[in-house]
């Protein structure tokens, strides 16, 4: 019985030590935390094509090329970075064939900008680059999205590095992203393999941990309190601020960014910041001079600050953690040349003056854009130096940057007398 026993004991202390050796072997003791990286299954993939004098776009030889360097500031996600190519001295938008990072920019989820940090990193520390068309041997395809980007693999390689590692089958090991590669690529076994060992220890998206850097809680934003002291301030932090439209730019790509503003009323002055909206989103429809119940994402891109993972949702008006229109003509202009622009009017007629000290109050009528004519009354009222009498009932003028802080009242602040033109 006795014998037995210590039979038994040897066996269940074996099994045992061959669980924590081979917990050990996959990592699973080192990744409580998500901050260790891995590349084992990334090692075995080796880059079968040679590059020296090839060139990504060539037809039916190419497909391939080495890239001088990632673009200063040009990786967005995880998953797209912007790179010169050293034979051609082309450049190219590569996404990443095979792989779907979470998002960092128009959008931010979590693990994205832990994402972008990784690729980043990686990528800048490389002392060869070298970029591989996912149709080998031919040029790449774009991507579906209509943005100008290319699905490539991009190889590199370390000065610690032997040989070059594909950067997209490390993130998919690294647990920055599903397996995405197609089942009829050559690469697709190690792609699997490694989101099943990404799976196995539990990392980044398949872990249930906090990612260091993403905020869910939004923080109460003032422009001008950046402005003064952008110390205080975190990159990644998550806020909310009120703030209206100023101006709206879409990229050749089709990107969009906004410039958003608060005027503020202690200072007289207009503080602004940017707000990239990206592709195709339902922020892509905010307008310029609405003000918005803004929720996102405080960022540093190319070395300037924004606001991106911005979500339009009017459905969620009065939510204090959602993105709506707080206020339609919020931000006004008057002047017929820019009728067509949203929230401006024609050339304001001045129809009543009334001067008490250095508060000039005026009534005017101005034409309605799209309306065949018609027009609306407004009165205003703006500070004036001692003795002011250029306007006068009949003027005509043009007036920029004035607001209309109560929704459809008809009354409207000017906020300086020198933004008024007369005609």
């Amino acid at each position: 019985m006795q014998a037995k026993m210590k039979k038994l004991f040897a066996v269940c202390v074996t099994a045992v030590l061959g669980l924590c050796f081979a917990l050990a072997a996959c990592g699973g003791d080192k990744i409580a935390d998500n901050t260790e990286h891995f590349d084992d299954i990334t090692k075995t993939l080796k880059l079968s094509n040679t590059y020296d004098g090839k060139t990504l776009f060539k037809e039916g030889g190419g497909g391939i090329e080495e890239a001088v360097a990632p673009i200063p500031g040009e990786t967005t996600d995880g998953d797209t970075t912007y790179f010169g190519l050293k034979t051609s001295g082309d450049s190219v938008t590569v996404r990443y064939q095979g792989v779907d990072t979470p998002e960092s920019t128009a959008g931010v989820e979590k693990w994205g900008k832990a994402a972008s940090v990784f690729t980043n990193e990686r990528l800048h520390a490389a002392t060869t680059i070298v970029i591989e068309s996912a149709k080998k041997g031919n040029p790449p395809d774009k991507d579906s999205t209509g943005s100008g980007r290319y699905l490539c693999y991009v190889w590199y390689k370390t000065a610690e590095d032997k040989d070059l590692k594909l950067l997209n089958l490390e993130l998919v090991e690294n647990g920055y992203s599903l397996n995405k590669e197609s089942a009829s690529s050559s690469y697709y076994s190690y792609f699997q393999k490694a989101e099943e060992f990404a799976r196995s220890i539990k990392l980044r998206l398949f872990s249930d941990l906090d990612d260091p850097l993403y905020d869910t809680h939004p923080k109460d934003f003032s422009l001008r309190d950046f402005s003064e002291h952008p110390e205080n301030f975190a990159e990644n932090s998550k806020v909310r601020l009120m703030a209206y439209v100023t101006e709206k730019r879409t990229s050749s790509t089709g990107s969009v960014t906004f410039k958003i503003a608060q005027y503020d009323e202690e200072t007289n002055k207009v503080y602004e910041m940017t707000l990239f909206a990206g592709y195709t989103t339902a922020t892509s429809a905010m307008r310029i001079g609405n003000l918005y119940h803004i929720v996102g994402t405080l960022q540093k891109y190319d070395g300037n600050w924004q606001i991106s993972g911005v979500t339009l949702n009017n459905t969620a008006k009065g939510n204090e953690d959602e993105t709506w229109t707080a206020q339609i003509g919020y931000c006004l202009s008057f002047n017929s040349n820019n009728l067509n622009s949203p929230n401006g009017y024609g050339d304001v007629t001045v129809t009543s003056v009334d001067l008490s000290g250095t508060t000039l109050t005026f009534e005017g009528t101005a034409p309605i854009p799209d309306e065949d004519g018609e027009t609306e009354s407004f009165t205003f009222t703006v500070t004036v130096p001692e003795g002011y009498d250029s306007i006068k009932v009949g003027s005509k003028l043009t007036i920029t940057s004035c607001y209309q802080f109560e929704a459809a009242s008809g009354k409207v602040t000017v906020t300086d007398v020198n933004k008024i033109s007369i005609k």
